[in-house]
């Protein structure tokens, strides 16, 4: 628990709110701010909505294809993680006009994990961070978040409405088939969906465990992180003023209904496991760290893992054993208790 201090992770998440000099400097400098975050939004926007669904990628490669799957874990090195054909099963739910495309790794069993992707991935990527589960007998099923692969929806907003779309997916799997242990698994935007998900829908449609791997707590401070790691020179309030409205523009959503800094007590029996690498530089690793005290502070069911020495999204590559065995015995213990208390 040495790298846990919540005041100091809280400071360095308030980096990126506003205070009462940045609204002054804002107001002070208001034609250069606004000309300014205006350009760099036209910049910066089809980093955010442009990115392969279907088709090949920059390298060529077929995107959300089992072959896609495997090149990624062959380029990782992480071993004895490979998939076959007749292991997977691809199938959508929902109407046709907002389908959810998914994949299914199934077992003859009752205890099921729904695996959720990050930013610009896909269903197959999904799955990776949950096949120790399926080597477990748990069937998992992974699917392609809103915007993203074969579902529905135009532009992401990061995680919003992935919300209710993963909670349709949690649907499907009560109502089709026999449930006795259901865990969610995210990395990254699929981490924070899992998360805000929690917020919004947990106490009318109960889970069993959830694991949060390298989540963002506000997508708008988010961008505004990301916006200074890349315009190092300038500082974040000149270059993202109304990132909001800009970003509202495409997604027709608003960012700031997603805020998993706070009200995290309203899954408070819900045990969480939160991962993240302290190199990160695209989600700073603080923000775990801020999730874990807030949510820890009335019930002490939840546990924290912070690789030292991993990047983005990186954990399990960096640390496959230890990545599994820290999942399965979170997961283990959670439900030895539950079976205790009941």
């Amino acid at each position: 628990m040495e790298n846990i201090n919540y005041k100091k992770a809280k400071k360095q998440i308030r980096k990126y709110k506003y205070t009462f000099l940045k609204v002054l400097g804002t107001i002070i400098l208001f034609p250069i701010v606004f000309i300014v975050s205006a350009i760099l939004s036209k910049f910066f926007t089809p980093y955010l909505f442009k990115y392969p669904r279907v088709g090949n990628d920059e390298n060529g490669q077929e995107v959300n294809t089992l072959n896609h799957y495997l090149t990624d874990i062959k380029e990782k090195k992480l071993k004895n993680w490979e998939l076959t054909k007749d292991q997977i099963e691809e199938f959508e739910i929902g109407s046709k006009e907002a389908s959810i495309s998914c994949l299914i790794l199934k077992n003859n069993s009752n205890k099921w994990v729904v695996a959720l992707h990050g930013f610009k991935r896909n269903k197959y990527m999904g799955v990776r961070n949950a096949i120790q589960f399926y080597k477990k007998g748990y069937n998992v099923i992974s699917f392609d978040a809103y915007a993203h692969g074969k579902t529905y929806g135009k532009y992401s907003d990061l995680g919003v409405t992935n919300s209710k779309v993963l909670n349709e997916v949690i649907n499907w799997v009560k109502n089709n088939n026999d449930v006795d242990e259901l865990g969610i698994i995210g990395v990254s935007m699929g981490a924070a969906t899992a998360v805000y998900w929690a917020q919004q829908y947990y106490q009318v449609n109960k889970i069993d465990w959830l694991i949060s791997d390298c989540a963002l707590t506000q997508p708008v401070e988010q961008i505004r992180f990301f916006l200074k790691k890349y315009f190092k020179w300038l500082p974040w309030w000149i270059s993202s003023f109304k990132i909001n409205w800009f970003f509202k523009k495409y997604s027709k959503t608003n960012l700031k209904d997603m805020n998993l800094q706070n009200n995290l007590n309203s899954f408070r029996d819900l045990p969480v496991l939160f991962i993240h690498g302290k190199m990160d530089s695209f989600i700073d690793y603080n923000n775990s760290i801020l999730m874990y005290c807030e949510k820890t502070k009335d019930l002490d069911n939840n546990k924290i893992k912070i690789f030292d020495d991993s990047e983005h999204s990186s954990s399990i590559v960096d640390h496959q054993e230890e990545y599994i065995l820290i999942t399965i015995d979170f997961v283990r213990e959670t439900m030895r208790k539950k079976q205790k208390s009941n």
